[in-house]
């Protein structure tokens, strides 16, 4: 089953640009004399851009609603601003927006719903732009751009298309499933020997570790001349829910084998919502080629790889034990 070539929403934006032709500027890395806003900073993707951006030198402002929750004390202990904002609270994000010279802008469906994320990605992108940061870094979901039908990915298109019609420089990262997800499932694959997910076995899933994530925003940031006006899609993996099941079995030392989730049990499971996306992922696939996103982060990590660093080896505790 193909993608029909008309559900395409054409986007021109994506970059075939190599890293050659930034050397240059790649070289210099930019330093910023105000703070850069990181929204969802307690979240994992916002928490994750946040941490790195200190480890580089970069003043943080870390927008959550709660200050007082353990992982924004956190970032506090490590030299981050921690300011109360509330995305559905466009006051509060005007205020949190003040000073700062740049955004980086993600929103969890996950959390408060579709029509929630919708309304709170477009909050934020309107402060930004009644603000005076000098730029915008967004991260949505691959495949947004081809008229997908799933709920969430077109409120994600809806933001992305809002950001670039900012009169401000922007960039966009379209990031496949998260390498980080399978912590979520780590107990009972080890307790049952049985690697459970909707997609067929030779379906080829692309994933992308939440790190890597964060370390392409950070050199966006870094690296505006380069990034500025660009879209890129973000996988660090492509492999088969076959070569998957090997993987961790191979990693963890369990012998494991992979059983596909039908349709119906995932709406039980999961909800209807995530469903639609497995369901056309299954179908079409995703986007991103992990050779391009080492070209831009050597260091970007495969699944083994991933696993391996996060305690997976042996049955090894998670890395958050």
């Amino acid at each position: 089953m193909r993608k029909p070539a008309s559900s395409s929403r054409n986007c021109c934006c994506l970059s075939s640009l190599q890293p050659t032709q930034g050397d240059e500027e790649m070289a210099n890395s930019k330093i910023y004399d105000r703070p850069i806003a990181v929204a969802g900073a307690t979240g994992k993707q916002g928490g994750a851009v946040a941490n790195r951006l200190l480890e580089r030198g970069h003043r943080v402002r870390a927008l959550t609603r709660s200050p007082g929750k353990a992982t924004a004390r956190a970032l506090a202990k490590k030299g981050a601003e921690v300011v109360q904002a509330d995305l559905e609270d466009p006051i509060s994000l005007n205020a949190a927006l003040s000073g700062a010279a740049a955004l980086f802008s993600v929103q969890d469906f996950l959390e408060a719903g579709v029509e929630a994320e919708l309304r709170q990605g477009i909050n934020l992108t309107e402060a930004a732009a009644s603000s005076d940061i000098g730029h915008i870094v967004y991260t949505g979901a691959s495949t947004v751009d081809r008229n997908t039908g799933v709920p969430h990915l077109e409120s994600k298109w809806r933001v992305e298309t809002q950001v670039r019609a900012l009169d401000k420089p922007w960039t966009v990262f379209r990031p496949a499933a998260f390498m980080d997800n399978w912590e979520w499932d780590r107990e009972a694959i080890l307790e049952t020997g049985v690697v459970r997910y909707p997609v067929r076995p030779d379906t080829h899933y692309r994933q992308i570790a939440v790190a890597d994530i964060a370390a392409m925003v950070v050199n966006a940031f870094e690296h505006p001349g380069i990034w500025s006006g660009r879209i890129m899609p973000l996988a660090g993996d492509v492999s088969t829910m076959h070569d998957i099941t090997a993987t961790l079995s191979r990693v963890t030392g369990h012998p494991l084998r992979f059983e596909q989730v039908s349709w119906d049990q995932c709406i039980a499971e999961q909800g209807e919502e995530l469903m639609l996306m497995y369901r056309y992922f299954d179908s079409f696939g995703m986007d991103g080629a992990p050779a391009y996103l080492k070209r831009w982060h050597p260091d970007a990590m495969d699944l083994e790889t991933y696993l391996h660093r996060n305690g997976w080896s042996a049955g090894g505790a998670s890395a958050a034990d």
